[in-house]
């Protein structure tokens, strides 16, 4: 295996990987006619583009997200049966005078929770996003209000307020968020399997109920009224911005808060979030709104132009340190402990760089014994750390060590063994001295 230079292992080594040149982190021109924008690869928790993402604005329909996220996290049976009470009239003739989409539900009628659940998110049933207030708030709207902005709260959410339930009513009454909060609020509606299994249809058959007592049209299945339909025409294959790869979630509309869209995508093996907000209110020449033409321009640059990258590899020494009493090796290779995933663009500069890596290491080593860390910078920004580990044992070698050990004593050694070889050899030329002056012996 490759070894560095001590010295340099000391400062950080980097591994560094070029790509080639194309599209940036910034969107096309033209590709974005929105006021407000996040979009989010979910895979690597990476923020791709944003724009006035902490800007409070109206959030229209998008408040039916929080909405439908505590039904859904309620607990409650969906099948439960509900009457749609009288003290909700007023209310549904408010959405009726203010020309707000509804569902066709009626004063007195009995619906179930599932019904309700997707006539608030599919055609975006203000009516229906009230009754499930209702329902949920035990006849106290206030009640559901609060439990709104608590969750939103709960979420992270810093500039939300919710006095509504669908987001008719606007800033003039405290119903606003901002595209930042509304990411939050969409993660974790798009983490809920019950709410998204109900977004990604194409329409749902209402069923017969004591007021819908006929279908409205031959070709539905038995026990079905009418059918309602998604305002999201992106999940439609006959609509000319039809995207195979959305996923949901939800669309908005009012004069005030302009033309909205959260929504998720899947391709390639990833998934994003994306949220639109104050598109422009009049619709494009083709006859769509903006936020859905905003939605497939960054999507379809996002999905050619980013790729997950799994880092460091953790089968290639990421730097090397010296070890000091080893016999076999006086250096020891680190290897990642893990990997994580990064997001990395066609132009991205990605590093990693070795950090807080000890001078030596010093036998016994352990095989895996963690020695530093790798750090992943894309484009100069740290994306993540992982630990540097050890990729062999090393043995200390007992003669390296105490070598090393006595070292600093060497000098005293080396004068004490200089003077006792000096007594020596004084007292064994004395004693030769000694024998050369004794007196010879006398014979008898």
């Amino acid at each position: 295996m490759k070894k560095f230079l001590a010295l340099a292992l000391t400062l950080a080594a980097a591994l560094t990987w070029g790509f080639s040149a194309a599209a940036g982190w910034d969107p096309p021109e033209g590709a974005v006619n929105a006021e407000a924008v996040v979009l989010y690869n979910v895979d690597t928790g990476t923020v791709v583009y944003e724009k006035n993402s902490r800007q409070v604005r109206a959030a229209a329909s998008l408040t039916k997200m929080m909405t439908a996220l505590l039904l859904a996290e309620s607990g409650e049976d969906l099948s439960q049966a509900f009457t749609i009470p009288e003290e909700l009239r007023e209310e549904f003739d408010r959405i009726q005078a203010e020309n707000g989409s509804d569902a066709d539900l009626k004063i007195g009628e009995t619906v179930t929770l599932e019904s309700l659940l997707y006539a608030c998110l599919l055609p975006s049933g203000n009516d229906a996003a009230s009754a499930i207030a209702y329902y949920l708030g035990n006849g106290d709207m206030q009640a559901f209000f609060d439990k709104m902005n608590a969750r939103a709260t709960q979420l992270g959410c810093e500039n939300t307020s919710f006095t509504c339930a669908h987001g008719l009513y606007g800033l003039e009454y405290g119903n606003h968020s901002t595209a930042w909060d509304m990411f939050l609020i969409g993660k974790a509606f798009r983490e809920n399997d019950l709410l998204m299994e109900a977004v990604t249809q194409t329409g749902y058959w209402m069923p017969l109920t004591n007021v819908h007592t006929t279908p409205e049209s031959a070709d539905a299945p038995e026990g079905a009224a009418y059918y309602i339909t998604t305002t999201n025409v992106m999940q439609l294959p006959d609509q000319a911005l039809y995207r195979p790869y959305i996923r949901g979630i939800k669309t908005g509309f009012t004069d005030e808060a302009g033309r909205c869209f959260v929504s998720s995508a899947e391709s390639g093996g990833m998934t994003w979030l994306l949220v639109v907000m104050g598109a422009p209110v009049q619709l494009a020449q083709d006859g769509f709104n903006w936020a859905f033409h905003t939605t497939a321009g960054l999507y379809d640059w996002a999905l050619v132009n980013f790729w997950p990258v799994a880092l460091p590899n953790t089968e290639t020494p990421v730097a090397s340190v010296p070890v000091k009493w080893c016999a076999e090796a006086e250096t020891v290779d680190l290897y990642a402990a893990s990997t994580l995933t990064t997001l990395q663009c066609a132009d991205s500069q990605v590093e990693v760089v070795a950090e807080g890596l000890p001078e030596t290491l010093e036998a016994p080593v352990k095989a895996g014994q963690t020695a530093g860390r790798a750090v992943v910078y894309v484009d100069g920004e740290a994306v993540g750390t992982v630990e540097l580990v050890t990729a062999a044992a090393c043995q200390r070698s007992a003669w390296l060590y105490y070598k090393d050990r006595l070292a600093p004593f060497a000098p005293a050694f080396i004068a004490a063994a200089a003077l006792a070889a000096a007594l020596l050899l004084f007292w064994a030329a004395r004693a030769a001295g000694n024998r050369r002056k004794r007196p010879a012996s006398v014979r008898r």
